[in-house]
């Protein structure tokens, strides 16, 4: 079965880690759908380094949907209106409920700390230097040693029903390829990763 992520983008959303994440995913073929969270959702969104961005659907299209995964890109501006936004924070909640990977790279992870995602479960994060004063290390998350480029955090239920929950986040552009293959071996396997590394010259 096709697997299938979506990637959120706003005015302001760091051009390197939306697109590179969003090109590297495909190439192993994902299914990518980019939505806006603007008013005009299918307007060009104007990201933090002035390009452009076309997204593929608007918030209302994909509010509905299933994926395997959910990515918020950094930037500032960008990342804080991701945060701000209350239908984000639903879409957010019900893919980390039911058990998808939900994953943010730089400022993204501002985003799991406004709409609350996995802080009952003590994940381990990672983030862009200067926003790691934004969180507290422990409360609700632990922050991973700045030396680390990504980080998988999978937290395990055994009450019941076995169910996992995962939380991957990286640090900022230039970690964007090594969160993007992450995100690969995890949805695809290893071996799908590797593949899409050696094409790269990773």
């Amino acid at each position: 079965m096709t697997k299938k992520v979506l990637v959120f983008i706003a005015n302001g959303s760091e051009e390197i880690e939306a697109v590179t994440t969003i090109d590297v995913l495909r190439r192993a073929e994902i299914e990518v759908d980019v939505a806006s969270i603007e008013k005009n959702g299918h307007d060009a969104v104007k990201c933090s380094r002035n390009v452009r961005v076309v997204p593929d659907k608007s918030l209302d299209e994909v509010k509905n949907n299933q994926y395997d995964c959910v990515v918020i890109p950094g930037g500032n501006d960008g990342s804080k209106a991701i945060a701000a936004n209350a239908e984000v924070g639903q879409i957010l909640t019900k893919h980390y409920q039911d058990g998808k990977i939900v994953a943010a790279i730089c400022a993204g992870p501002r985003a799991l700390l406004s709409h609350k995602i996995g802080v009952d479960h003590k994940h381990t994060i990672t983030c862009y230097p200067t926003v790691r004063k934004e969180f507290t290390d422990g409360e609700p998350y632990k922050l991973e040693a700045p030396d680390h480029p990504v980080c998988h955090s999978k937290h395990t239920e055994e009450s019941g029903e076995k169910k996992e929950y995962h939380l991957v986040t990286s640090q900022g552009p230039g970690t964007t390829m090594v969160f993007a293959l992450k995100l690969i071996e995890l949805l695809k396997g290893k071996d799908e990763a590797t593949k899409v590394k050696d094409g790269l010259l990773v």
